[in-house]
């Protein structure tokens, strides 16, 4: 199976940085996701909010996950938010399973909220 991870920088309102994330987050390509949250949360100057669009990542190991909540982390430590935008139906199960939902904002799709989707 060729495991790929796509990581592009979307148009987004005024103080806010937005990331599409596509394919799959695992141990091989988590250094995707990991240098692109730490360019979006690097480069001056910082924005409000970075929301990363997870509506097409089709897989997230815990090493996705672990590099999300590292950047969470970060953010916080910047004073930046950082969202979770359109989950995938897997990532929306790893978040509930180990209870990040707790932790990250997440923005439903255009669907009912996410705790009512499952």
């Amino acid at each position: 199976m060729d495991a790929e991870l796509r990581v592009t920088p979307r148009p987004a309102p005024a103080g806010e940085r937005r990331l599409a994330v596509a394919g799959q987050a695992d141990m091989d390509t988590v250094h995707v996701l990991e240098e692109a949250l730490g360019k979006a949360l690097g480069v001056p100057p910082l924005p409000a909010a970075v929301v990363v669009d997870c509506s097409a990542l089709a897989f997230c190991t815990s090493a996705g996950l672990n590099a999300l909540l590292r950047a969470r982390l970060a953010a916080t430590a910047v004073g930046v938010a950082l969202r979770l935008a359109a989950p995938s139906p897997q990532l929306v199960r790893l978040l509930r399973l180990t209870e990040a939902d707790t932790v990250f904002d997440i923005d439903p799709a255009d669907e009912p909220p996410l705790r009512e989707s499952l």
